[in-house]
Formats: C-alpha cells, structure tokens, sequence
C-alpha cells in the first residue's frame, strides 16, 4: 500500500510559503503585545487638529510640518478652541574642543538648542526644551568640506528635534 506524499512546500519549513505564512503571524503577535513601530505614535485625541506658529520659513518648522501631517494631524489656521504647538528659536553655539600646536582651533562641540510649547484651551501651556550636541572637526585646509559638515550636523539635530517634539507630544497629558 502506498502513502500519500505531500507537497514539498508544506514539508520543509526553508520553503518561501512557510517562510511567508509566519511573517504576518508574527506582525499579529507584535501588533497584539502592544509593540508599535516607530512614528506610529499615537497623539492624544486633543491634538488632532493643531495651529502650528513659528518661523515657517525654517527647517525645523518644515520638518515638524511634515511629521504632524504623517501623524494625520489637521494643521489649521487658529481658533479659540484649538491647541497651539509654538516652535522657539533655534540656538546654536560652537565651542572650541581642541586646539593644535599652533592654538588653532581643530575640534569644536555644536550645541543645538530649541524650545517649543505645546497650549491647549482650559488648561496651562506645557513648555518643552530639546538640545543636542555634536562633535565636528575644524579643518583649515578643507573649509568647505568643513562648512557642509557643520550643516549636516545641524540638519540632523533639527530632524532629531522634529522627531523627538513628536515623540513628546504622544506622551503629553492634560
């Protein structure tokens, strides 16, 4: 009497289907432990709409922009009843780290320092600072590649202040 052989796809636990059946199962059980991958935080429902004030002709304020409306936030024009989320002004200050031989600066720290608050109708502003530093290398001979260096720098603290002005604002309580 023969036995009944089945598919090689179901037999092997290597083969793509099986590898394909446990991907959304595993989504499910991360989904379902509470995990939450990043930028899917969840705003408090107060905040679905915002007026957002600052200097919009700056970067960070672009980028804060851009991550509210990926959060589904309506950005809209003001009103008595709708919260206000206001982006300071950006601080940034070199020190001087290092020096060589010839008391030439060669290492400085950037410090990249923002405030922003957050009002909401009924209840007192909450007021919120993020800082960042940066080590950057001064060399002479090479001032643009230096220039673009710092301006890198400061490009990725504001995406990180965006980022972190989000992340604050998920876990804002009133």
């Amino acid at each position: 009497m023969r036995q009944a052989r089945l598919s090689p796809c179901f037999h092997t636990r290597s083969s793509p289907l099986w590898r394909w059946l446990w991907l959304p199962l595993l989504g499910l059980l991360l989904g379902g432990c509470g995990f939450h991958m990043r930028g899917g935080e969840l705003l408090p429902t107060q905040l679905h709409q915002l007026h957002l004030i600052g200097d919009s002709r700056s970067d960070l304020y672009r980028l804060v922009a851009t991550r509210l409306k990926r959060a589904r936030i309506d950005l809209v024009a003001g009103g008595e009843d709708v919260p206000q989320l206001t982006i300071g002004s950006i601080n940034v200050v070199n020190q001087v780290v290092s020096v060589d031989s010839r008391s030439q600066a060669v290492e400085y720290n950037m410090q990249f320092t923002t405030e922003y608050s957050i009002t909401v109708p009924d209840h007192e502003p909450q007021k919120f600072t993020a800082s960042f530093s940066r080590n950057f290398l001064n060399k002479s001979s090479e001032a643009l590649a230096s220039s673009r260096e710092q301006e890198q720098r400061t490009r990725e603290m504001q995406e990180q202040t965006a980022d972190l002005l989000l992340i604050q604002l998920s876990r804002v309580t009133f």
